[in-house]
């Protein structure tokens, strides 16, 4: 994987219009594409199989993979897309990326592919959400692609290969962890603003302390309550920047006893107060 040489065919932030639906099936990729979704509701088939859609998800499609997006009415399905190559020597320019019926393929426009095991075991959707910086890396290289300054191209192609390194990396790590963390820090997830629950958590994961301890750090690379701690903080964020509500408001929707609490340990984790925060959106 130290060798690709990622090349950036089309990069763009695309919202799928629902008129579209009926003619969503049978999309075919001629080059490697990442597909980040950004919000909205929809889903994606890939080789018949389907999967629901929700902000924060990674998609990840070899060429020529079959696959089809399908957009919700009232709240359409935006992502962040690359189409891009990794081991032409000599890479197309070319902003074709897609064909629609196998009869209307062009083989001259299909993207090398070479065997690489690593490549080949990744999953077609991951959930990204746990790993904002890498959610704002694709971002950014979707709009350095696409703001054409003088080193732009360049930096959008080294940054898809270290984004692609570090994902691969977590990807790998998540085919070891425990089932059991994992279901653990979804309830985590949902369940944040009621507060700590180390007991109930140990009680659901029917382990000693110290081997549960262990399997969730393993699988989380944080610690039960610091995972805890991160998901109160991410739920803060999203209320301050998704809803007019106050400050004072977000902060008991926390399980908050003291807005003062809460404001010491918001701008302990993001290095601005919960207000300043908010104003970035501004």
């Amino acid at each position: 994987m130290s060798e690709i040489q990622p090349f950036i065919r089309v990069g763009h932030h695309y919202q799928f219009p629902y008129e579209r639906n009926e003619f969503e099936y049978g999309r075919f990729g001629y080059c490697y594409a990442f597909h980040l979704v950004d919000g909205g509701r929809g889903r994606i088939t890939i080789d018949g199989q389907s999967y629901p859609l929700k902000k924060g998800d990674l998609i990840y499609l070899p060429p020529q993979l079959m696959h089809s997006f399908y957009t919700d009415d009232e709240h359409p399905l935006a992502t962040y897309n690359l189409y891009f190559e990794l081991w032409n020597e000599k890479p197309r320019s070319t902003e074709h990326h897609l064909y629609w019926h196998p009869a209307d393929l062009l083989p001259e426009l299909v993207t090398t592919v070479r065997e690489n095991t690593v490549l080949d075991t990744l999953p077609h959707l991951y959930p990204l959400q746990h790993h904002t910086i890498l959610m704002d890396v694709f971002a950014h290289i979707v709009k350095q692609h696409q703001q054409q300054r003088e080193y732009g191209d360049q930096i959008a192609h080294s940054l898809l290969k270290a984004f692609m390194l570090e994902f691969i990396q977590i990807a790998g790590e998540s085919w070891h962890s425990d089932y059991r963390m994992k279901a653990i820090m979804h309830r985590i997830d949902k369940e944040a603003h009621a507060g700590s629950n180390y007991t109930s958590w140990l009680a659901q994961s029917g382990l000693r302390k110290t081997r549960f301890h262990s399997l969730f750090k393993q699988t989380a690379g944080i610690s039960p309550k610091a995972y805890w701690s991160r998901a109160v903080m991410k739920q803060a964020a999203a209320a301050l920047w998704e809803s007019n509500r106050s400050i004072t408001a977000i902060a008991s929707d926390l399980g908050y006893a003291s807005i003062h609490h809460f404001t010491k340990q918001f701008t302990a984790y993001y290095g601005v107060s919960p207000s300043q925060y908010r104003k970035r959106k501004e």
